[in-house]
């Protein structure tokens, strides 16, 4: 059963008579405000209790299509404002479309010359969509008591004005376009805020009348409060058809449609018939129809007006103090939804042309606006006076920002910037370094990857312990396991006030590290009781010191082998207080130790930088990196190398003089030197997604990296291992438990002959280990074996005294180890036939009925030609009378005579290769 909010398409029945008159009476109705002249970048003009401010582009003139430009605005950081309208000063034949943050600092190099490229220089810190406008849509007027806040003591330092140009601006002609906001100081009784629903990979073929992609989130795992809905915008490119949203009862299984719109349309923000009140465990769901019946080529999720998009923005307010400013999803998390959703769900509303050439062209109806109605007061916001649960998400659920949920936090930004130049497509990996830049090409769109060479050990573990989240995982030495976890602390809504931990009284009273046998998986030791309170990074260094980071202690620790005395031997940042000088982290995340006892450790969550310490911890030898800005965890695009979005993990490639850094919400791998940090190399794929949350590196087989990607915010990817080729870029395979997937990995490790590797999970709380499935594998942990070649071309002497070597493919074979013993007992079996072989050609050879002629290659040739009736000896025939071997086509046989691929030598070839 579905009940439809009637207005919900507002424009669907206006006639275009009907819509020149209402656009004649709001003319005379309104305020007249102007868009002629250049006035100053952020005038701002009072009228009574109300006032305007105008931010506008400082004449800008983009050059390129698709140029994505922003300019930021301060605002009072001595008083709190309320944003109650806004007015668009742009027009769609020349803005494609026009985004307003808030935002809790720029980078001061960008805004400093007045605008910059945000397309590869990223939009702010901290940002969140306050206003969206396209295809000249009217103004937006907030219903009375509700208002965006900025500015005082609230996170929102600067407004950033982003306008998409699809266009080139004309020789000679600059660009003012912007907007007009009306505040007032008065505080305002609810909050806004917009929550939004982005689909962010789709196929859309050719000539298909209908395509469509789907995604819905529970309230209560993305928001703290319930919200109530007062309006809606849709947003999609040149082939959408329709958007629709929904809001969904479990209990009841009934489905509210609460917005439906075409994209096609002036993309206003449309009034809602009456306020959607959104309790916690409602479910917001929304589907995107594209028709693309006209187009000849497949078409993707993209940043430029050739690709789509897929976006529903729903406005809402909320109580000032437990509710948040922003929101949203892009998954599918719950199928059974998709079962039975309304069957017009993809129906295209009548068209109106009036609407449809309103939205082309130049904007003459820019005074026009949208009124909300007043909100209803029977229907209060009922705040929970218990603040909001602290449930687990399920998996693949993301969360936002600012409220920090450990390893699911950012920012829900729309319309991802296009990649820059200097960086490759997804899918490549590149380098650069002084001289020139070089870019190792893999396709886009890969071929299905291969299962990698490693299999998951099943029944390995401690089995007397019920794990916390499982934050950290490392190997010894002697390659047994250290793992690093939460016991009953958990990283929820609740843990932080900001970036400062809540609880600095009460340590975790478990153990949190445990040392586990390799083999067994059985726990030999554990130690870190009564001493950490939000455990984090972990690194084990080649003396076996332990190194760990505490985000909620904003430290981090280095303690002797075996965890000695419980007493670090080194304490870096200040306990509990979080900061970005040279004595403070804030949610310090991981460590790399070098040979020499120097190390990196990224910091971290707050601040998005790597610093490099001498051994002893008290001098900062180098450090490197800034924020990325505000497009993370989308996985369109990538943005300037050296910048990051949470720099989750570090691994060290030693033997290439590099350290790389899982620059986790930009979804990609970093790598840096080790002595300057400067860039070399990075890593993106588009199986990895928008997140990736670690990285490890083994010198074997040539140089791997591992990785694990983590639930993505926008579109469904598989949650899993990744092998790379650390030399030509090349994504090897993926490999995950039983091939289903992970849920939600937080840290991987890689042992250094590369046979082992090993993956923590956070929820749920899980520790696999996964091992190399192939002959190799037998071979590298063989007693006589001690470590394998860096191209691990292992030497078989030590099996066999013979002479062959065995150059490893993980993906030639994937033997069991029962087939590994066969074939060993089978290689063994070897000397003995060719004993007997060669006793039977020296007899022949007596007897004159053998003659040996060369070993061309290798094999011995026959000079001798015979056929079924000759005397000669024959091998076939010894073994097997009646002659049940195929014919081995080679050109090492001898080829004199029509007849000699009956030789002796190949029926023998014939029995070796079959036995192999």
């Amino acid at each position: 059963m579905v009940g439809r909010a009637h207005s919900s398409a507002p424009w669907a029945a206006v006639t275009p008579t009907v819509w020149t008159a209402v656009m004649t009476i709001l003319a005379h109705m309104a305020n007249g405000l102007s868009i002629r002249g250049e006035p100053a970048a952020f005038a701002a003009t009072n009228t009574g209790t109300t006032y305007t401010r105008d931010l506008r582009m400082p004449g800008v003139s983009p050059k390129e299509h698709d140029a994505y430009i922003c300019a930021a605005f301060p605002v009072n950081s001595t008083l709190e404002e309320w944003v109650i309208r806004y007015d668009p000063l742009s027009s769609a034949d020349r803005v494609h479309h026009m985004l307003l943050f808030g935002c809790s600092g720029v980078d001061q190099k960008l805004a400093s010359k007045g605008f910059w490229d945000c397309g590869h220089h990223g939009v702010c810190q901290g940002g969140r969509i306050m206003y969206a406008w396209a295809k000249n849509a009217p103004a937006t007027s907030l219903p009375p008591d509700v208002g965006f806040r900025i500015g005082g003591q609230t996170d929102i330092k600067y407004l950033t004005l982003q306008i998409h140009y699809a266009n080139p601006i004309e020789e000679g002609q600059t660009d003012n376009s912007g907007l007009r906001m009306s505040l007032t100081t008065t505080t305002q009784k609810y909050k806004a805020g917009i929550y939004l629903l982005a689909g962010g990979w789709v196929d859309i073929p050719p000539h298909t009348e209908k395509t469509s992609l789907d995604m819905n989130c529970r309230l209560r795992d993305t928001e703290p409060n319930e919200i109530n809905l007062f309006a809606y915008r849709t947003h999609a490119h040149s082939l959408g058809s329709v958007i629709t949203g929904y809001k969904y009862d479990e209990k009841s299984k009934q489905y509210t449609e609460i917005a439906k719109g075409n994209p096609q349309w002036p993309q206003a923000f449309y009034p809602m018939d009456k306020v959607q009140n959104i309790k916690m465990d409602d479910i917001l769901h929304a589907r995107c129809t594209w028709n693309s019946t006209n187009r000849d080529r497949h078409t993707y999720i993209g940043s430029t007006g050739d690709d789509e998009m897929c976006n529903l923005y729903l406005m809402y307010y909320t109580d000032v103090d437990k509710g948040s400013e922003s929101g949203g999803c892009g998954y599918v998390q719950f199928q059974d939804v998709l079962a039975n959703l309304p069957a017009d769900s993809d129906v295209p509303l009548p068209p109106n042309p009036l609407l449809e050439e309103h939205a082309k062209g130049h904007n003459d109806h820019q005074e026009k606006e949208k009124v909300y109605q007043t909100i209803s007061k029977s229907e209060p916001i009922e705040v929970e006076k218990k603040g909001h649960s602290h449930k687990k998400p399920e998996p693949g659920i993301p969360q936002r920002n600012p409220v920090t949920y450990d390893d699911y936090s950012t920012a829900n930004e729309a319309y991802p910037p296009p990649p820059p130049p200097a960086l490759p497509p997804r899918g490549h990996m590149s380098t650069q370094d002084t001289s020139s830049s070089t870019i190792l090409h893999t396709h886009r769109k890969d071929k299905q990857l291969k299962p990698s060479a490693y299999s998951l050990v099943s029944n390995w573990g401690p089995k007397d312990i019920q794990f916390g989240q499982v934050v950290a995982v490392a190997t010894d030495s002697k390659g047994d396991v250290i793992v690093f976890h939460r016991g009953e602390r958990q990283w929820d809504g609740a843990a932080f006030v900001g970036d400062s931990l809540r609880d600095t009284s009460n340590p975790i009273q478990q153990s949190t590290l445990l040392h586990l046998n390799k083999e067994t998986g059985q726990i030999k030791d554990q130690w870190g009781e009564n001493f950490f309170f939000m455990p984090h990074g972990l690194t084990v260094d080649l003396q076996d010191n332990i190194w760990v980071t505490d985000v909620g202690m904003h430290q981090v620790f280095k303690f002797a082998k075996g965890y000695a005395n419980s007493q670090p031997l080194i304490t870096l940042g200040t306990r509990f207080e979080p900061g970005s000088d040279d004595t403070h982290f804030c949610k310090p995340t991981a460590v790399a130790v070098l040979t020499s006892g120097e190390f990196f450790v990224s910091d971290g969550y707050c601040n998005s930088r790597v610093i490099k310490y001498s051994a002893d911890g008290k001098t900062i030898l180098l450090q490197f990196g800034e924020a990325s800005g505000a497009f993370a965890g989308i996985g369109i695009g990538s943005p300037a190398p050296s910048t990051f979005s949470i720099p989750h993990g570090l691994t060290l490639a030693e033997d290439q003089g590099e350290v790389c850094v899982a620059d986790r919400e930009n979804g990609r791998v970093q790598c840096f030197t080790v002595d300057t940090g400067k860039f070399t190399r990075q890593f993106q794929f588009d199986g990895w997604g928008g997140r990736l949350f670690a990285v490890s590196y083994t010198p074997a087989m040539g140089g791997k990296l591992f990785a694990v990607n983590g639930p993505q915010y926008i579109g469904q990817m598989t949650v899993q291992a990744f092998e790379v080729d650390f030399s030509s870029g090349q994504l090897i395979g993926s490999f995950s438990p039983d091939n289903q997937g992970l849920s939600n990995p937080h840290d991987i490790i890689v042992s250094a002959d590369g046979v082992d590797v090993y993956i923590v999970e956070i929820g749920p709380n899980k520790l696999w280990k996964f091992e190399l499935d192939s002959v190799l594998n037998a071979a590298s942990k063989n007693p006589t074996v001690s470590s394998l070649p860096p191209k691990l071309e292992v030497k078989t002497e030590k099996l066999l005294e013979g002479a062959m070597a065995v150059s490893y493919d993980p993906y030639q074979a994937h033997w069991s180890r029962f087939s590994v013993s066969t074939i060993v007992l089978s290689m063994m079996a070897v000397p003995i036939v060719v004993l007997t072989s060669l006793t039977l050609i020296i007899r022949a050879r007596r007897t004159g009925r053998f003659k040996m002629r060369n070993m061309g290659n290798g094999v011995m040739k026959s000079n001798g030609r015979h056929n079924k009736h000759d005397n000669g000896l024959n091998l076939g025939s010894l073994l097997n009378k009646h002659h049940g071997f195929e014919k081995l086509a080679t050109e090492d046989l001898d080829h004199d005579g029509l007849d000699s691929g009956d030789s002796d030598i190949e029926e023998f070839s014939q029995v070796a290769t079959r036995a192999m």
